[in-house]
């Protein structure tokens, strides 16, 4: 096929140089991750805790865990990263816990991006740089935590797939597929999906075949989804949010990602044919703009944030056959911006924990055996990230302590659930941030008190 390359590429100054301009940009993510306590995600404390809960579940003191909590241990796209906090849990702080995840996200996005590039070029080139602003990107800081994963995977499968297409491929094959499922649904389609089109496009019947069994778990899986109202978004809300997914409070720096971006599309066609991968990247981004945004139903949010992840992912493939022009000048321009990107989001990282770090200091305060119960300002709520959303959770990582305002154990994607009767008690304390603008808690004393949040702890008769 024209635009294809052998698999690996040559070996050689430029290949390694690029790569080690990668590594060294994806080691410097890593900084903020291990220099502050606190990284500023909005679903991360939600994880983190659930994910606490998972590890403690069956432990002699977890009485008030067990009595609220049942475990929802069927295989379901959404296992990996909690199945990994709960066994390193069991060993490890969980904040430190939560910074081995960041960073699996933070180095996996560029590992997975180089791999598919040189999967379908010679070597790796300037374009590769995308993925150090993938991995800093809006969706880390929402905490979509197994989409990161499901997302490095599907580019290494896709790739791996195109390497071994003229070998033995099945079983390993399979064995990623797997992994991808049990991170993240819209993963594993987009995952057949790309293989299933090249397939086409090469005229491998036999592909379709191979991959029957994985397309009926994928037709399982949305059958017996719950199924709700569709929420579309605006053709405008999309165009602008090509903008602020590298913006991260700086604009600039976002029109100069998505100027390189534009410019690396365009010139393959000006010069030659495009390689197979370019339908693939076209494919998700029209459906980016089609598919609903999320699914709604009996008051959650069954499913949403799709038209992020479609983007995200659209992203993810444009290195595999972008070319931008002069390249040496293109990678000193997008190495300035990752720079940039970098530093900016740092700056806003370390503000951020040392703002949870004062808020969190109140969870020596929670006692075992404990409840909580959060009234939190909707005021607050971002439809970007909105980071103090699930802070709660933060102050429950300690024995046999109930988050009363989990929101993952409502809904049946998440290892643990609440049990269809919790018991009526009043909570133990309530977390009222001031924002709310509410009187004092009748019945509570108050304990602890900041800028931000008051903590009320239930009167002793």
């Amino acid at each position: 096929m024209s635009g294809a390359a052998a698999p690996g590429g040559r070996r050689g100054g430029p290949r390694r140089h690029m790569e080690a301009i990668c590594a060294i940009a994806t080691a410097a993510a890593l900084i903020p991750i291990w220099l502050f306590r606190w990284f500023p995600t909005q679903d991360g404390p939600s994880h983190l805790y659930n994910s606490y809960v998972l590890a403690h579940y069956y432990d002699a003191s977890s009485t008030l865990i067990r009595t609220y909590f049942d475990l929802n241990l069927r295989p379901f796209p959404n296992w990996t990263t909690y199945a990994l906090m709960a066994l390193l849990l069991r060993v490890l702080p969980p904040l430190v816990v939560q910074q081995i995840i960041l960073s699996i996200c933070v180095i996996s996005i560029p590992a997975a991006v180089i791999y598919l590039q040189k999967s379908f070029k010679p070597a790796a080139d300037a374009t590769a740089l995308l993925g150090i602003l993938l991995a800093f990107s809006y969706v880390l800081f929402m905490g979509f935590f197994n989409f990161v994963v499901g997302a490095a995977l599907f580019a290494v499968a896709t790739g791996f797939w195109w390497r071994r297409r003229n070998a033995r491929y099945l079983y390993a094959l399979y064995g990623l597929l797997i992994a991808i499922d049990l991170s993240h649904d819209l993963a594993f389609a987009v995952t057949l999906l790309a293989i299933a089109v090249l397939a086409a496009i090469e005229r491998r019947w036999r592909v379709f075949v191979e991959l029957a069994p994985a397309f009926l778990i994928l037709l399982i899986d949305a059958a017996t989804r719950p199924h709700g109202q569709a929420l579309f978004r605006s053709f405008r809300w999309h165009v602008r949010q090509l903008l602020l997914f590298f913006a991260s409070g700086h604009v600039l720096i976002a029109g100069v990602a998505l100027l390189g971006v534009i410019l690396g599309i365009i010139w393959p066609f000006v010069r030659s044919r495009p390689n197979p991968f370019a339908v693939i990247s076209l494919l998700i981004f029209i459906a980016y703009f089609v598919l609903p945004w999320g699914y709604s139903a009996e008051g959650w949010m069954r499913a949403g944030w799709i038209s992020e992840r479609l983007l995200f992912l659209t992203i993810l493939t444009l290195p595999a056959w972008i070319v931008l022009p002069r390249p040496a000048i293109a990678m000193s321009v997008l190495f300035v911006a990752v720079g940039a990107h970098l530093t900016m989001t740092s700056l806003q990282i370390a503000k951020l924990n040392n703002y949870i770090a004062d808020i969190t200091r109140c969870a020596v305060l929670i006692r075992p055996h404990s409840t909580i119960h959060t009234f939190f300002p909707e005021s607050y709520m971002s439809p970007q990230v909105t980071a103090t959303l699930h802070l709660t959770g933060y102050l429950g990582l300690q024995t046999d302590v109930v988050d009363l305002d989990d929101y993952e154990a409502y809904l049946t994607d998440f290892p643990v659930m609440y049990r269809p009767t919790p018991p009526s008690r009043p909570p133990d304390y309530v977390v009222l941030w001031k924002a709310t603008q509410r009187g004092p808690v009748v019945g509570y004393r108050l304990i602890f008190e900041n800028a931000a949040i008051r903590l009320y702890h239930v009167a002793v008769p």
